[in-house]
């Protein structure tokens, strides 16, 4: 349903008088920067929204609904699947940003409750004194990154070679639904439990998972927790090929080896490289030191940024445990995992990760400004090779036109738990920068990499080659994150279950105002 124009500015009024300042923002410029995500532009907007309270939320929903207002909630911003641009002009973005109480940390029961525009750096550093974390704790874009919109699209890294993505580390969420509603899932919705457990009969916290917030918007959330390692170690390996560096990482996967367990083809880990030299960088050295210890620093140092062969393809792993025994006896294991095919390697790379696991988000840009753009699809282990040369297949076609148009292709490959593998190609273009990169990549960065002219030829052959891409990873039987409403879902889909979605769909919201255009 479209919503009725001549409504929404005396809603919008309405809202206005009724809550702080802050609340309703319709500046021009503002509207303007969050119809941007990382990759695309949405319809314009009405207003953005920032409640400072679960309670002002859900009034605010309800009132704006009413009037037939559709809806779009953000989490940190960092979508590139168009999940929080609006299809529909004039619509309402809710900004989740200042929702950000963390709740109840309950160190005995082994949960913690958080409002959903709660960073995953900030959790992270709320746990850390309790000695406590998520199983899953966390994408590289934590700095930004929140919970809700993490429940929302999906997401994965830090801890994800263990615990899977952040759906397995969910314990309930609450949801204000189209009415205005607060709805609960897990043990919380018994009304006199405690949010310790996800499941009381039918497990409905799993239907808000990956939902692009189509079905409501995330108010809290309950994450399981777990004690911290007292012990973390880390390994590198290089490798000629994609296929035994995939074989290799799926090893150390099945065997549940490393918390994380990534790799990078020859283009994405030079990037890296030019990106900031991993010895001179003085912050990043002090972080080492900070975690690891001098020695460690110290051979920071000496490693430089040239470790890597520009020719290689290197798999990295962080390994955790209770003591230096057990990790040693995982160390051995992943040894010997990584080194069928494998050449070890200095470990900087996840060794720096791990003393800087969020950071701000200029790896959106490429290392002389060029725009930058990821796809992914996840399969099984037992498919990774052949997914992976499909793809190279599209790009090995296409070489001449990438060529012409300067258009680089890296990758990211990374583990889920132990039965997937993450394929992630990442386009690399020049550009010029939009309102959203310029205030999201931090000013320093911005005046080193320069920005490239505007081509707007270059852009078009991106967006034709991403959804080829998301296609034939599609075809290889791939699942996504970050659905938005770039990825399919619907196409193909067993039909009962998506009978079910759409029921569950039209009872949350009848009049399609949550999102509207996503899980297409």
């Amino acid at each position: 349903m479209n919503a009725r124009l001549a409504d929404t500015p005396g809603v919008l009024d309405a809202l206005a008088r009724d809550t702080d300042a802050a609340t309703v923002v319709r500046d021009p410029a503002e509207l303007a920067f969050h119809a941007l995500d990382v990759y695309a532009e949405g319809a314009p907007l009405a207003a953005v929204l920032r409640p400072a309270d679960v309670d002002t939320l859900a009034r605010c929903v309800r009132e704006l609904t009413a009037a037939g207002v559709p809806l779009v909630a953000r989490g940190g911003g960092l979508s590139y699947t168009d999940g929080y641009l609006a299809a529909r002009p004039q619509s309402v973005l809710v900004d989740t940003s200042r929702l950000d109480r963390i709740v109840e940390i309950n160190a005995g029961d082994r949960y913690v409750v958080v409002e959903a525009g709660v960073t995953w750096a900030a959790l992270d550093a709320a746990l850390a004194p309790h000695g406590l974390r998520t199983p899953y704790w966390g994408p590289l874009s934590g700095l930004r990154a929140t919970v809700g919109g993490a429940l929302s699209q999906g997401s994965v890294f830090l801890g994800s070679g263990l615990h899977g993505s952040v759906g397995d580390s969910v314990l309930g969420i609450e949801v204000v639904t189209a009415d205005g509603s607060l709805l609960r899932t897990g043990s919380a919705a018994a009304g006199n439990s405690a949010p310790f457990l996800r499941y009381f009969g039918p497990d409905l916290t799993g239907v808000f998972v990956g939902d692009a917030g189509c079905l409501g918007i995330k108010a809290r959330a309950s994450l399981r927790l777990l004690p911290r390692p007292a012990v973390v170690d880390y390994l590198s390996f290089e490798y000629d090929d994609a296929a035994a560096m995939l074989a290799a990482m799926a090893e150390v996967s099945r065997q549940g080896l490393a918390s994380e367990c990534f790799g990078f083809d020859p283009v994405l880990a030079q990037m890296r490289m030019k990106r900031a030299s991993l010895a001179a960088d003085a912050k990043t050295l002090g972080q080492v030191v900070k975690k690891a210890g001098l020695i460690e620093g110290l051979k920071l140092v000496a490693a430089g940024r040239n470790f890597l062969d520009a020719t290689k393809f290197s798999a990295h792993v962080a390994i955790e445990g209770d003591s230096d025994a057990a990790v040693a006896a995982r160390l051995a294991a992943a040894r010997r995992a990584l080194g069928a095919g494998g050449r070890e390697v200095d470990n900087s790379i996840p060794k720096v990760l791990r003393s800087q696991p969020f950071t701000p988000p200029n790896n959106m840009l490429g290392p002389a400004g060029e725009r930058w753009v990821p796809v992914h699809g996840i399969v099984p282990h037992s498919a990774a090779r052949a997914t992976h040369a499909a793809v190279e297949t599209v790009f090995a076609r296409e070489r001449e036109t990438l060529r012409a148009h300067r258009i680089e292709v890296s990758y990211l490959f990374t583990t889920v738990a132990q039965q997937g593998t993450l394929i992630e190609p990442v386009f690399y273009w020049p550009d010029a920068h939009t309102d959203y990169h310029k205030r999201m990549v931090e000013a320093e960065h911005l005046r080193r990499c320069g920005e490239p002219a505007a081509d707007p030829a270059a852009r078009a052959v991106v967006a034709r080659l991403k959804a080829e891409v998301a296609a034939v990873l599609r075809g290889h039987g791939a699942t996504h994150f970050q659905l938005g409403k770039f990825y399919a879902f619907r196409e193909g889909r067993d039909a009962a279950a998506l009978a079910m979605f759409d029921a569950v769909k039209a009872h949350l919201d009848p009049r399609g105002l949550m999102n509207p255009g996503a899980l297409r």
